[in-house]
Order: structure tokens, then sequence, then C-alpha cells
């Protein structure tokens, strides 16, 4: 989690934008979370009853955004090369 929370607040001290939004904050307790100005957020973090992470997303703008922000996320996760199959899908 330390290497992702680093990630994200890099990208938001770079501005990089996600979906043509840039990360406003980010929040590290129980997980990371990370929200954009128009309230959309993605949030990560370990399951509470068993050994995975949960992955939510939310836009108030768009589904697509949403699935953005997931790719996103799918994205970061994958580079660290230590996730295996979703049990959920999108």
């Amino acid at each position: 989690m330390k290497s992702l929370v680093k990630q994200v607040n890099e990208l938001k001290d770079n501005k990089t934008k996600i979906d043509d939004q840039e990360i406003s904050e980010v929040l590290t307790v129980n997980g990371i979370r990370f929200s954009f100005k128009d309230g959309s957020w993605g949030l990560i973090r370990a399951s509470s009853n068993k050994p995975s992470l949960v992955i939510v997303t939310e836009s108030p703008t768009s589904n697509e955004r949403k699935k953005k922000i997931f790719d996103f996320i799918d994205d970061l996760l994958q580079k660290t090369g230590k996730v295996g199959e979703y049990d959920q899908k999108i």
C-alpha cells in the first residue's frame, strides 16, 4: 500500500489528469482514497473479511468516468505484479 500511496501522491503533485480531471485530495485512512474536483473518487482498501483488495469508484458525472477511474486503479495494481484474478468485474 505504501508504494500505491506514493504513486498517487506523485500523480497529484504532478497534476496528472485521469479522464481530464486532476486529483484534488488523497486520504489514507483505511486504504487510499483519491478525489477529483467534480466529486468523482476512487478507493483501494483491504477487505475486512478476506485476504483481498476492495476497489470502489464513484462519479456523479458519468458511468464512463467511473470506469476510467477503475481502469486507472487497475493499471496501478497490475504494474505491482502482485495482483491475481479479480473475483468481481465491472
